[in-house]
């Protein structure tokens, strides 16, 4: 197994005992937000609280990997989304592309790199909250216009956070109104028909009793590319938000917050650009952009290798020229997926549709979801229990989504796919909590966590176009066009139960042990939904510790060593259900034994760190180095087997298939040289490596029985796709007064490098080692801001995003499973923009 170099290991064993400090550039946001309520700027890095662990905290004192950025940080430096904080936050990796192919549909927070190929929620290695509420999906859509902190949790967080943060976590903490009436009007405008307009306002209801905040946003844009096929737009997007939060202190000892979120989303087809192989496009090869496997590894081919794919670095082309998905829908198209029912043309059984989502009959997405939470602490001040907190958190989350999308993405009718999203939860935590100044603190809480959602499986439902042959129906090859879909959309639920706790003691005044723990027992069920009885369920427990061991030899100094847990549930192979003896027996002569449900996954996380400010708070920086042991790693892969009717299927398994190894250094760091000048620094190097791992079908790559092509591969010792091996990013930002004048000037430049990342987990074909250049310039003066910028400031074309997706294109029936190519999301195109800000 390759390792991390003895050399790295030196320098981050010298970075270790030199110190470390996280979220430097959230550290200065708040100082020049100080500075600038003081009507003065400070030289120095200003302390900032963090609910990282559940309970408020110096972030230079915490020890726990956490970046923060507070409200006027992200701002000011032109953060929007998830995606923006991504560039320069390490350990973490977010891309609108989340799944295998471009779009706002499908969400995959990445941590510390770690990828899963799986789409369901409940299967991702990291998840996004909302004050501490669930999000599973419609993160993309997320602004950060009433965000008050963004905090990014690295490593295992089911201590706190229970189910779904298996390797981390983004918590959005919202914010908390006032008693003084203010407000806030926003405006954005950029090339390419981008806006995107917010406007805030709070107060007092009750005068030091009960304030309201309310945020209305809008959010769209015209996209930047065109499609060669039908000269449609591509890359259209439109988010519309209203929050509204109340906040109640009726008492000194007791408060609560409200808060009730709404957006919609109204996307039209995503910017995908789609790289193919010799089949692609009805066969005439013209999105072949230079397959060369066979070129470079020719064994590949005399030993079993059905299709060529790309090896090395993707090609670059000329976006412009090459990206054709269809946004338009023919005739028998429309007519199904304006029906509520659909007949699969291998079972000729008639099935409905998901009831209760948004009608989608063209390429393009709709969203739309609700997200409520009440907090609310209450501190006692009688008896033994005087100076202990009770609090309660609950919420509540509502998604309802479609998507159609051109499944082939490139110019021909082949597949267009219309996949449904329908998600509901309902989640109770209760916590009590000892005084945080006594030596010894110990808090102990329950958490209830209910969710049932329906989501696509593989294609959802689909029409095969009449460019794209025929399909075999009891031996005889049908015409297309032709009704599919590979997935009844089953109902999954599952309801989790969770104790937890958390003891912490002070051997010394710089010495201490923290011990977090969570005990949950998890019910997983799926339903067939349009099959009576056709159901499934699954329980497990599992006991989920964090410890870590702190030393604060200064005041904004602390060191520590961290052992923390994992683990992701199971999951059904619901397509295997229908299937009969001789038909189960088909499928497990291609991949093996198939088991109805998946082992869960867990995760040991080994971690050291050290944080520090120096030179009198002018300078801060974090170090934090770590080691992931992932077991039972889950995969999956398409399989085709004629049924006992003679139909073909081609069926959506998924399997335990082996382990991996991840080793990783963060660095973030930041300074105030002086009043004028500040800056930030942030790199990340992984070194991921499978040990034992049987990866999905991959038809360039040599199976693992040379006689059987559709069977499983040996991807042992490869690297963990869709993570960058580097990556960093550099600010520096310039503040001074102009002239005499009362107004301020700013220049603030960023540029972010993004890394060799594969597309796939066979580690053919890989993208990145690129950098992106943003600038901004402004005035501003007593609450008035104006500002211009430009986005990719040298107009750099490197991919953003790819990973390998099956050819749909080749017009061959199932020829799919044996001509892949890579979906890809294009570069954003430089993009100059002005921005206006009133504060009242």
């Amino acid at each position: 197994m390759n390792r991390v170099p003895t050399t790295t290991r030196s320098v981050a064993g010298l970075l270790l005992v030199a110190g470390l400090v996280v979220s430097p550039a959230s550290a200065m946001a708040q100082q020049e937000e100080n500075e600038r309520e003081q009507g003065s700027r400070a030289t120095s890095l200003e302390e900032i609280v963090v609910t990282a662990r559940r309970r408020a905290e110096n972030l230079m004192e915490i020890p726990t990997a956490v970046t923060a950025y507070t409200f006027d940080e992200m701002d000011r430096s032109g953060f929007t989304s998830l995606e923006n904080l991504s560039d320069v936050t390490a350990g973490m990796s977010f891309s609108n592309q989340g799944g295998a192919v471009p779009g706002r549909y499908n969400d995959a927070v990445r941590f510390r790199g770690m990828n899963t190929n799986q789409t369901a929620p409940s299967q991702q290695v990291g998840t996004v909250f909302l004050d501490g509420v669930y999000m599973a999906g419609g993160v993309a859509g997320i602004d950060f216009s009433n965000i008050e902190r963004v905090e990014v949790i690295k490593g295992p967080q089911s201590a706190t956070f229970g189910r779904s943060t298996f390797a981390g976590a983004v918590n959005y903490v919202t914010i908390t109104p006032g008693f003084e009436y203010k407000g806030r009007v926003s405006t954005d405008l950029s090339e390419y028909g981008g806006y995107d307009v917010s406007f805030s306002h709070e107060g007092p209801l009750i005068e030091d009793k009960l304030s309201y905040r309310v945020n209305l946003r809008g959010y769209g844009t015209d996209g930047q590319y065109q499609s060669n096929a039908d000269g449609g737009d591509l890359g259209r997007e439109q988010t519309e938000t209203v929050q509204a939060v109340l906040f109640a202190q009726p008492t000194d000892n007791f408060s609560a917050k409200l808060r009730w979120m709404y957006s919609k989303d109204n996307d039209g087809p995503s910017t995908a650009l789609f790289l193919g192989g010799p089949l692609s496009a009805g066969g005439d090869g013209s999105m072949n952009a230079g397959t060369n496997c066979f070129d470079v590894r020719p064994e590949e081919q005399a030993n079993g290798a059905v299709a060529d794919y790309y090896c090395g670095e993707l090609p670059q082309v000329n976006v412009e020229d090459w990206i054709q998905p269809n946004t338009t829908v023919d005739p028998v198209t429309l007519a199904a997926f304006n029906s509520n029912t659909y007949t699969p043309l291998s079972t000729g059984v008639t099935r409905l549709k998901v009831d209760g989502v948004p009608t989608v009959v063209a390429p393009g997405l709709k969203r739309n979801q609700q997200n409520w939470a009440l907090v609310m602490d209450y501190d006692l001040d009688a008896g033994f229990l005087d100076g202990y907190r009770v609090s309660s958190l609950t919420g509540y989350s509502n998604t309802r989504a479609s998507w159609v999308r051109d499944f082939d993405l490139t110019r021909i009718n082949g597949s267009m796919s219309q996949d449904p999203y329908l998600y509901e939860h309902v989640s109770q935590e209760v916590r009590l909590e000892s005084p945080g100044d006594d030596r010894f603190r110990w808090s102990v809480g329950y958490s209830y966590f209910d969710v049932d959602y329906i989501r696509e499986g593989n294609l959802g439902m689909t029409v095969t176009g009449a460019d794209s042959g025929c399909q075999i129906v009891g031996g005889v090859c049908i015409p297309c066009p032709c009704v599919g879909g590979a997935t009844d959309f089953p109902e999954e639920a599952g309801t989790t139960h969770g104790v937890f706790g958390a003891f912490s003691f002070d051997f010394t005044d710089t010495l201490t042990l923290d011990f977090e723990w969570r005990y949950q027992e998890d019910e997983i069920s799926q339903d067939d939904r349009t099959t009576p009885g056709v159901d499934f369920s699954d329980t497990f427990t599992a006991f989920l510790p964090r410890l870590t061991l702190s030393y604060h030899p200064m005041e904004n100094s602390t060191a520590w060593a961290t052992y923390s847990e994992g683990n992701m549930p199971g999951f059904f192979n619901t397509d295997i259900v229908p299937l009969s003896a001789s038909e189960l027996a088909a499928l497990e002569a291609v991949v093996g034994e198939v088991s109805l449900f998946n082992e869960e996954e867990s995760l040991e996380n080994y971690e050291i760190g050290w944080k520090q400010q120096l030179l009198e708070g002018r300078f801060q920086y974090s170090l934090v180095a770590y080691q992931l042991d992932w077991v039972n790693l889950k995969t999956r892969q398409g399989v085709p087997i004629v049924l006992d009717t003679g139909n073909e299927r081609t069926l959506n398994v998924q399997f335990n298939s082996g382990n991996a190894e991840i080793l990783g250094i963060e660095f973030e760091g930041g300074f105030a040289f002086n009043d004028n000048l500040s800056g930030t620094i942030m790199v990340e190097s992984v070194d991921g490596e499978y040990g034992v791992f049987t990866c999905g079908f991959s038809p360039f790559k040599r199976p693992i029985d040379p006689t059987n092509a559709f069977g499983p591969r040996d991807c042992s010792g490869l690297t963990p796709a869709r993570y960058p091996d580097l990556s960093g990013a550099v600010g520096l930002n310039w503040y001074d007064q102009l002239g005499e004048s009362q107004w301020e000037y700013y220049i603030r430049g960023l540029a972010s490098y993004f890394g060799k990342a594969y597309t796939e987990e066979a580690n053919f074909a890989w993208y990145g080692k690129y950098w992106r250049v943003n600038l901004r310039a402004g005035f501003e003066k007593e609450g008035v801001r104006f500002e211009g910028y430009i986005a990719n400031l040298f107009d750099d074309d490197s991919y953003e995003a790819a990973s390998r997706w099956s050819d749909f294109s080749t017009g061959i029936n199932a020829g799919f499973l044996f001509s892949q190519g890579v979906a890809i999301t294009p570069a954003t195109k430089r993009t100059i923009g002005i921005k206006m800000v009133y504060e009242f």
